[in-house]
């Protein structure tokens, strides 16, 4: 991987470190998941908190959110697009999102959102997800990151590890790979991939959470 796509995922990470939502409103997102839960059987009330945590941020990442202004926000957009083209727009909105549906789930399994280490964690959590979904031969890799966190992962050796995973899950989302799925050409529509993509890395991200929960109760 070259310096100046590595460049390029720093300026990728800083971007959403501007554009990403107060923890404040990500807060709110799970109270208000939770309340619509509210309905169901106690035992069933955190897997549908979940699923309308993961819906409500999905739907966002289809619609794009209304975040056009971007590149006249932030004074690095222009550098991101040079290295990663075009696309790099929805890939941007995409990882904003994806990640506050992270940090959502983060908080909601006990986690304190508040720390840099945390959200180092969601941001690698998110990566690892979508790098998994669109390189077929991919090995998932999200609790070999929860269980280095876990352990003697430095923050320093997350920041390095995040450019490099941004890096290729740039490169992946602006070259429209489509994989094992979403076999249909019909699908190969921006919204509709962009759900589904985010719904699964949502649920790929809980699945992690909820490890490291376990291990922690250990």
């Amino acid at each position: 991987m070259g310096n100046q796509q590595q460049e390029g995922a720093r300026d990728v990470i800083r971007i959403i470190d501007k554009i990403v939502a107060r923890n404040e409103s990500i807060i709110r997102v799970v109270e208000r998941a939770k309340k619509l839960a509210q309905h169901v059987p106690e035992g069933k009330r955190e897997k549908r908190t979940v699923q309308f945590i993961i819906m409500h941020y999905s739907n966002l990442t289809a619609a794009g959110g209304g975040l056009s202004a971007v590149p006249g926000l932030i004074p690095f957009v222009g550098t991101v697009f040079s290295i990663f083209g075009a696309s790099a727009l929805d890939a941007l909105i995409a990882l904003k999102y994806e990640l506050e549906m992270t940090l959502a789930l983060a908080h909601l399994a006990g986690f304190d959102i508040e720390d840099p280490r945390e959200r180092k964690l969601a941001f690698l959590l998110v990566c690892a997800s979508l790098e998994e979904a669109y390189e077929e031969e991919k090995e998932p890799s999200l609790y070999a990151i929860v269980d280095l966190a876990m352990g003697e992962f430095s923050t320093r050796e997350m920041s390095k590890s995040l450019v490099k995973l941004v890096a290729r899950v740039m490169t992946l989302m602006v070259s429209k790979k489509w994989t094992r799925y979403f076999p249909f050409v019909g699908i190969a529509i921006g919204a509709s991939v962009n759900k589904l993509m985010s719904t699964h890395t949502g649920y790929e991200c809980w699945r992690a959470l909820k490890h490291r929960q376990r291990a922690n109760e250990s």
